[in-house]
């Protein structure tokens, strides 16, 4: 199972490093959509909160330990920080689609995992995962075509 407490542990530094970044995107949106743009990071910020908290709560339920500051999230994360500095909302859109896709491809791995230890669970949080970022994927793709 200790490849599924690291993969668990990248999944909450990636989740706590983007919670910053989306925060970050929803001040400093410009541009036409502005109005929608900023509500939709809002969202995400408040989906990726509750979803760091469940991932972190079932690390705790199986004995693991859970990255806990942000220092140790820094070390281990493969989200990019971002400037603090205005941006397009369409660029802006793209920077965390882009975010999103390895977020989901991050789901996927940690799913395979789960199967391979029997945590059926841990695959039950990552199947709701993997249908939410299909989704916005798709919205979002829709808002840059």
């Amino acid at each position: 199972m200790a490849n599924l407490e690291k993969k668990l542990n990248q999944y909450v530094a990636d989740l706590m490093v983007m919670y910053t970044k989306l925060h970050n995107v929803h001040w400093y949106v410009q541009g036409p959509a502005f109005y929608q743009i900023h509500g939709l990071f809002e969202t995400y910020y408040d989906k990726v909160t509750e979803d760091m908290d469940t991932v972190a709560e079932r690390m705790l339920q199986l004995g693991f330990s859970p990255v806990a500051s942000l220092k140790g999230a820094l070390e281990i994360s493969k989200i990019e920080e971002r400037d603090d500095k205005f941006g397009r909302d369409m660029d802006l859109v793209k920077l965390i689609k882009t975010d999103f896709e390895y977020l989901l491809g991050l789901t996927l791995e940690v799913k395979e995992l789960a199967e391979k230890e029997g945590d059926d669970p841990t695959v039950d949080i990552m199947n709701e995962f993997t249908a939410y970022y299909q989704k916005a994927l798709w919205m979002l793709n829709a808002t840059l075509a």
